[in-house]
């Protein structure tokens, strides 16, 4: 039977494994693995389950470390390639794309900062397969910018790491963890640690109403034992231009609903296909022929061919530094997706929700899956609200205010407005 993925002539060339830039010899074995989340992802999001074996196997594809440099053991994909990849990724599940966020920050962060103390253990980690993750947010009274996970020595010496971390997004699904902490002087550090090494604990207590598989709940850490060459600063690298981190970690939540609005057009083309049932006052007898029916259709496709060139614009502008009078090289390019997060995120919800309007009562059977859109949708533009963003815009064109390089969530101010972001390492917003 022919998935919604193979029938899209629109969208479906673009995102062959091929298409995004993988050598003919494993386009086939990737493009199998992509097929399989998507014809899985209604059923999983209904019922629950896991993408632990499609994640392991696209690591071991090598689809994961692409990005580095082919003398790092990648294939040198440049960074709006990789952009590509994650549409293509949530095209068929986009809790596949989200589970991947910190890794591809991650590996971001190795490609432009391949000199910095701890990174070849990361470059050599990445090309071998392995999948990292980030633990960083922790809920409760927790103070803006501040961080109760600590790494002090026991009584023998030997640094231990203990606290408790939610939004651990793909943390189930990864071998490697950077864990966000303080040292005994309160100094903001960055443990990594291995999923498995005794004392980590990883809980699937992610009960959000979309983006189900993301294995976003609880991590716990109980006297883990911490090698010191895995523990650096959390300070901004000097030569890390202040709007990058932001804006990368902000395009991939962007990337993802592009491709829940791909899949959604795909999934209201796929069903309306041969229907032959109709309404008997609709203004044609099968719903293709049907003007209202077709108009949203193209309603469908626009948005979701509209968010696929604003992303690739934008990652294109991050990928290249540009000179401006703010001294950032990326500014152009962190404004643009600034901008984008105040009005994709209401495109692709208006889509996903104007999708039921082209059939009846069978469009919300459950076996269908069809909700998963919006839910998925409004669980990722809830990650930062959209106005929000619109106020920050319109502070910097009426007062000339930059754009904050870095927000947080807390529950008092504990960090200027404009603070310094976390270390390149781990450019992932804090969840409210």
């Amino acid at each position: 039977m022919t998935s919604a993925l193979q029938s899209s002539f629109r969208f479906a060339p673009l995102f062959t494994a091929q298409a995004l830039g993988l050598p003919p010899s494993l386009a086939p074995k990737v493009d199998a693995v992509l097929e399989t989340l998507g014809d899985r992802a209604a059923g999983r999001d209904r019922d629950g389950g896991s993408l632990a074996k499609e994640l392991r196997a696209l690591a071991e594809l090598g689809v994961t470390s692409a990005r580095l440099a082919t003398a790092q053991g990648g294939l040198g994909w440049s960074y709006a390639q990789n952009v590509d990849l994650l549409i293509a990724l949530a095209r068929a599940d986009s809790s596949a794309a989200q589970s991947l966020r910190s890794h591809f920050l991650y590996v971001e962060h190795l490609v432009r900062h391949p000199a910095l103390p701890g990174n070849a253990f990361g470059v050599a980690e990445v090309a071998g397969g392995k999948l990292f993750a980030s633990a960083t947010t922790e809920i409760g009274p927790i103070a803006v910018g501040a961080v109760g996970t600590t790494v002090a020595p026991d009584g023998q010496g030997r640094l231990r790491l203990n606290g408790s971390k939610f939004y651990t997004t793909g943390a189930g699904y990864a071998d490697w963890v950077n864990v966000f902490a303080a040292d005994t002087e309160g100094t903001h550090i960055l443990a990594t640690v291995a999923r498995e090494d005794q004392g980590v604990t990883v809980v699937d207590d992610w009960d959000g109403v979309g983006q189900r598989l993301t294995m976003s709940g609880t991590m716990q850490f109980e006297q883990v034992l911490v090698d010191p060459a895995r523990v650096r600063p959390r300070a901004r690298s000097e030569d890390t231009p202040s709007g990058l981190q932001d804006a990368m970690a902000q395009l991939t939540h962007l990337a993802t609903l592009t491709g829940i609005a791909i899949r959604a057009f795909e999934d209201a083309a796929a069903w309306l296909h041969g229907r032959k049932r109709h309404f008997s006052h609709a203004a044609a007898s099968v719903p293709a022929d049907d003007p209202l029916v077709q108009e949203q259709v193209g309603r469908l496709e626009a948005v979701a061919g509209t968010a696929m060139l604003a992303v690739r614009s934008a990652a294109l502008q991050l990928q290249t530094p540009r000179d401006n009078a703010l001294g950032d090289p990326y500014a152009d390019g962190h404004r643009a997706v600034t901008q984008l997060q105040v009005v994709l995120p209401a495109l692709v919800l208006d889509a996903t929700q104007a999708l039921f309007d082209i059939g009846g009562g069978s469009m919300v059977v459950a076996a269908r899956g069809l909700d998963r859109h919006w839910r998925n949708a409004r669980t990722l533009a809830s990650h930062n609200p959209s106005p929000q963003k619109a106020r920050v815009l319109g502070h910097e064109a009426l007062n000339g205010v930059p754009l904050p390089t870095i927000w947080y969530a807390g529950t008092a101010a504990g960090a200027p407005a404009n603070a310094a972001a976390p270390a390149p390492t781990l450019a992932v917003e804090s969840q409210p």
